[in-house]
């Protein structure tokens, strides 16, 4: 009961308003979760690092000058009261360890939560006049940082759409909300899957595959059109 809770919490009420009979669902559950952490640390780099090996991905970020955000590959239904702040910190120097002279800085930690990873896109996102937008249509693993992001430009696209409707009386735009959205969503789903597989360490993961993540990795570090493609991908793409 307390797991259907939360899902209504996630996806909101409007969806349920769409008829079984019409909505579709596409959906991905990922076999690893992420157990993050906020720390009274300055952040140790003013970049985000994201760190693949052997045993997990981890995620150095910043929330503000004075606080730190990091992440740490776990398995699904980790309870993060079995992390102590000395476990995680030194799972942490582990993952993130180079040869040179950086080092990741301690700090008090704050918060800890473990957030699984998974992505969900219902179609349509139009049924009559209920309109889906954000959570309430489409979640992605926060690998490619593109949750807010699609948010935001699903509100964009209905907001010039109701803008259209009201100043000049056409449904054009609300006609081809869903649509038009929806080819952002999967790129932006089809990203975020590339991705979370290529960052991660999967579970049984045979000696190929990894190699494969590695490959490409290296790729992505030697390429300037690849590096190209994946900060397009990563900073948004455009709403048309």
């Amino acid at each position: 009961m307390r797991l259907r809770r939360r899902l209504r919490r996630l996806h909101g009420i409007a969806r349920a308003a769409v008829p079984d009979a019409v909505r579709r669902t596409y959906e991905r559950t990922y076999p690893y979760s992420w157990l993050g952490i906020l720390a009274d640390v300055p952040p140790s780099c003013d970049e985000l690092i994201y760190a693949r090996g052997e045993d997990g991905f981890a995620l150095h970020s910043m929330r503000s000058p004075s606080v730190s955000r990091l992440y740490l590959q776990v398995p699904n239904g980790t309870d993060p009261a079995d992390w102590s702040d000395e476990r995680i910190w030194d799972e942490l120097d582990r993952r993130f360890a180079v040869d040179g002279d950086w080092s990741l800085a301690r700090g008090p930690i704050t918060s800890k939560s473990v957030t699984p990873m998974r992505s969900h896109v219902t179609e349509p996102m139009r049924y009559g006049r209920v309109f889906l937008a954000g959570d309430a249509a489409h979640i992605v693993p926060p690998t490619g940082a593109k949750g807010l992001n699609l948010a935001v430009s699903d509100v964009q696209v209905l907001a010039r759409a109701l803008t259209h409707r009201h100043r000049t009386g056409s449904d054009e735009l609300l006609d081809s909300y869903s649509d038009l959205c929806l080819r952002r969503v999967w790129q932006a789903t089809r990203f975020s899957y590339d991705m979370t597989t290529m960052l991660h360490s999967q579970p049984n993961e045979s000696a190929f595959d990894g190699r494969v993540h590695l490959a490409r990795l290296h790729r992505l570090a030697a390429s300037r059109p690849a590096a190209a493609e994946l900060a397009a991908n990563y900073t948004g793409l455009p709403l048309d």
